[in-house]
């Protein structure tokens, strides 16, 4: 039994619509999961990082009120530089990732749509084509 052009036709669509709706189950949602933790986490990053800085700020302003000496100031001011260093660095590692990450995800979407298109006209023609055929068959038995 060999198969005519348009039902290779709608099997290509068939496999293409399997294989765009494979691509966004097994790759696309686990990308789009994976950017709203790490947005997720970036919020809860930045609401720490302004927590801390008030923090110290608030033990700057309690030493400075006590007349702490200028030793113990300069080490709570230290303390106060490294650790909002250290946000901003997570900051941009976090910032780089999420938008190289986007890109990568609208190019993919368009992909699948693409592809889910193609292979719902091609299954779409090919089916049509069958029931031409199969109608023209029954009207030439008759």
């Amino acid at each position: 039994m060999r198969l005519k052009s348009y039902q290779w036709g709608e099997l290509v669509g068939i496999l293409l619509l399997l294989g765009s709706t494979a691509t966004q189950m097994f790759y696309l949602e686990p990308l789009k999961r994976e950017i709203e933790w790490r947005l997720g986490a970036f919020a809860t990053q930045q609401s720490a990082q302004v927590q801390l800085g008030v923090l110290y700020d608030n033990h700057l302003e309690t030493l400075k009120l006590m007349k702490a000496p200028p030793e113990d100031i300069a080490a709570a001011q230290a303390r106060r530089t490294k650790t909002l260093a250290d946000y901003r660095n997570s900051d941009g590692h976090i910032a780089d990732i999420v938008l190289s990450k986007e890109d990568v995800e609208g190019y993919i979407e368009i992909i699948v749509i693409a592809l889910f298109a193609l292979g719902s006209l091609l299954a779409g023609v090919g089916r049509t084509l069958e029931m031409l055929s199969a109608r023209k068959v029954a009207g030439s038995e008759v």
